[in-house]
């Protein structure tokens, strides 16, 4: 059944680009917004982060133990969908990598700087300010894009199930709206603390991501880096992507500007088909 939602998901979001039907995230904010205002929580942002998170996953734990224990298998198969639907990452990337394709390809570098700020790590301008730098940026924020937006979440509700799927986008969405707030309402408004807890979510899944690129490309190159940061903390789900993707084309001197979108939209299109294949032996074998 698992393999069926991921697929089902899959085709749903390909197919419509974005979820906005879906992906509200206004009940969300208000949830956020209201443990802000809460006086003894205003400046704990580790308790603030763990209500903020737990709660709904405890919630949606209980219904997923209701719908089994009554055995109500279409409900919770609905339910099971719904989530990792909400769980996909915001926005259309298939579409802005597009626009994004097609700035590069007749050298509009002013719009690709613009088009640059919406993939940025941090969801603001685009930090960089010559062509190399702006290149740079894009191989560090493309994969992570791709990968936070489609792999993450399957990966995790594949093998853990729903309830860790959709922390893994409730701990995104608060390092988010953390950066949204006024620095003069909270004591510690960064979003330190989920940031460190998102990247063990994404330890596992960066890192099978990584290696099955690896097969996708130059495996030696790909090894040789995944080798030097497999067991690091000091390097981010970002830097490891953009090393094993520098590394699955053989090295960045194989990375052309002009084909950069493609090159890796194509990379990260292989990897994850292989990541489908691998779910669905893994679901005939069991």
């Amino acid at each position: 059944m698992s393999f069926l939602i991921v697929l089902l998901a899959i085709v749903v979001l390909e197919s419509n680009g974005q979820l906005p039907f879906l992906q509200r995230d206004q009940w969300l904010r208000q949830w956020h917004d209201q443990l802000v205002g809460v006086s003894v929580l205003r400046d704990s942002a580790t308790l603030r982060l763990a209500l903020f998170v737990i709660a709904p996953v405890a919630l949606l734990v209980f219904i997923v133990v209701q719908l089994r224990s009554h055995e109500y298998g279409l409900l919770l198969f609905v339910v099971d969908l719904l989530v990792l639907l909400y769980s996909f990452g915001r926005g259309d990337l298939k579409a802005q990598m597009a626009t994004l394709d097609a700035d590069i390809a007749r050298d509009d570098l002013q719009a690709a700087f613009h088009d640059a700020a919406v993939f940025n790590l941090g969801h603001r301008a685009s930090s960089a300010v010559t062509s190399d730098a702006l290149f740079d940026e894009l191989t560090r924020s493309l994969p992570y894009r791709i990968f936070e937006r489609t792999f993450a979440p399957v990966f995790l509700f594949f093998f853990f199930g729903a309830p860790a799927a959709l922390a893994y986008r409730l701990l995104a969405l608060h390092g988010d709206m953390e950066l949204d707030q006024d620095p003069a309402e909270t004591a510690d408004p960064a979003p330190n603390t989920a940031n460190k807890i998102l990247w063990f979510f994404e330890w596992l899944p960066s890192r099978a991501l990584a290696f099955t690129l690896g097969l996708m490309g130059n495996f030696s190159h790909t090894a040789t880096r995944l080798q030097e940061q497999l067991f690091s903390t000091e390097t981010s789900t970002a830097d490891l992507l953009q090393q094993c993707f520098y590394g699955a084309l053989g090295g960045v001197e194989n990375v052309s500007d002009s084909d950069l979108v493609p090159q890796m939209r194509a990379l990260f299109t292989r990897g994850i088909m292989a990541w489908l294949v691998v779910i669905a032996i893994l679901v005939l074998v069991s």
